[in-house]
């Protein structure tokens, strides 16, 4: 089997950025053609450390969310009698499902024929091959949960109620079924909306699938909701606002009416930026960026940079990012973004092509998370490139104004030149021009002169 990395494989970025006790019992086998894995390569310029890192990192956070929501509904994981993990692909989140449930009880299904056959094979669930219509799939068993990854937020608006159909025809009674899509308020500004609510394009990061049947979507809370009560009338459904990895909008509908979801808390992360990672020799990191917890609107207690697990300085003392307040967040006036610096030196006899560079950021409940993680070289690189990007917009800025500057000016030019040509005319045709001429037309005939 052709794998893109292995268990017993060694990567000093994962390590540091994972839970030792999470990686030690963890299936960590990514299988080569699992495309999740080969979208966040592409995403940073074919660089893999980053890429596993936040493979491993997500897929543990989904089932993190996934498992609070569970343990809300059901009491406790041991009264989940099947779960059915829909759209899996190749089990970035499958893999950590099976740390909390016996992998008997597990389900997968995906489209991708060899990426159910990997999990069946490494992880030891069930495993159901997916059909492009919802219409065509069929399930003997019934189940206690289906949870579904960003598979709603890319289906065209027939497929999005077909499937929402059909899984919830796969609930037992009693069941939960949990969803993930892009909400509204994802769109560009600028973007048009629809009456309905419901938006899609056929654009995806999947280079196989077919962008007509799997591009991306966007969707109200009203619309959702409408989509609920059709498919599952008499159920109860909960808005989790960028519940799912803080981005898309996380919806659990429960089959039962009126339930109460006042007890239903998911951990939210802070989010952040690297801005500028600058290396002065032989040794000086300088870092700036910021963080916003923008779910609970408070600050965040500190941040934290460490190289290769050791912590070498600590910021409790944060400056204002209007800037990124109004760029990101204008439409929440809730949400301050704080900015933080680092002036670091790297312990002695760091690489930096393999050395792990991690920010994590304590939130105001203390509760620890990783904001950013790279290799140094890898983050110094991405600096310079965002640098260069930065130079070569104002560059092309500057030019414009430049040129539009000289049109002015030309234009500017032309108009006075016009001006002056006008009056010259109007001059040469005035009572006084034609007497004056008359007069040195008579001096000339004279020689009096030669002047014209």
């Amino acid at each position: 089997m052709d794998l893109a990395y292995r268990t017993e494989d060694s990567n000093p970025l994962l390590a540091a950025v994972c839970p030792e006790e999470v990686l030690a019992g963890t299936n960590l086998n990514i299988h080569a053609a699992d495309e999740m894995l080969i979208f966040l390569e592409e995403s940073f310029g074919g660089d893999r450390d980053p890429a596993l890192a936040v493979y491993f990192q997500s897929g543990l956070l989904i089932w993190e969310t996934f498992r609070a929501i569970l343990t809300w509904h059901f009491g406790s994981l041991d009264r989940v009698g099947r779960l059915l993990d829909f759209a899996s692909g190749y089990g970035r989140v499958t893999r950590f499902i099976v740390r909390d449930l016996p992998p008997e009880r597990v389900w997968v299904s995906d489209i991708y024929t060899e990426g159910v056959r990997f999990q069946e094979e490494q992880l030891g669930v069930h495993g159901q091959v997916s059909t492009a219509s919802p219409d065509d799939f069929q399930a003997a068993e019934r189940f206690d949960c289906i949870l579904v990854s960003s598979l709603f937020s890319h289906l065209p608006e027939a497929t999005f109620h077909g499937w929402l159909a059909r899984l919830r025809g796969l609930l037992a009674p009693g069941g939960l079924l949990v969803f993930s899509v892009h909400d509204w308020s994802l769109l560009h500004p600028e973007r048009e909306r629809t009456p309905e609510g419901f938006l899609f394009e056929a654009i995806s990061e999947s280079g196989s699938l077919a962008k007509s049947q799997y591009g991306t979507c966007w969707v109200t809370e009203a619309f959702v909701r409408r989509a609920v009560e059709r498919a599952a009338p008499g159920s109860s459904v909960h808005r989790i606002p960028r519940g799912f990895c803080n981005f898309q909008d996380l919806y659990v509908v429960a089959d039962r009416p009126a339930a109460d979801f006042s007890g239903l808390t998911v951990r939210a992360l802070p989010e952040g930026y690297v801005d500028s990672c600058k290396l002065t020799p032989p040794d000086r990191l300088d870092l700036s960026g910021w963080v916003v917890d923008r779910v609970s609107g408070q600050p965040v207690r500190e941040v934290r940079v460490a190289v290769d697990g050791e912590v070498l300085q600590v910021c409790r003392l944060f400056h204002p990012r209007g800037d990124v307040a109004e760029l990101l967040f204008k439409n929440d006036v809730r949400i301050e973004a704080q900015g933080w610096r680092f002036a670091v030196r790297l312990p002695r006899g760091t690489s930096r092509s393999t050395g792990a560079l991690t920010i994590r950021v304590i939130d105001a409940n203390g509760l620890e998370s990783v904001l950013y993680a790279a290799t140094i070289d890898a983050a110094l690189l991405a600096s310079l490139q965002r640098d260069l990007v930065t130079m070569a917009a104002e560059t092309a800025r500057l030019r414009k104004e430049h040129a539009e500057a000289l049109v002015q000016r030309r234009a500017e030019a032309d108009y006075e030149i016009s001006v002056l040509e006008a009056r010259i005319a109007a001059m040469e045709n005035s009572r006084f021009w034609k007497i004056r001429n008359g007069w040195f037309g008579i001096k000339r005939k004279l020689g009096l002169t030669r002047e014209e």
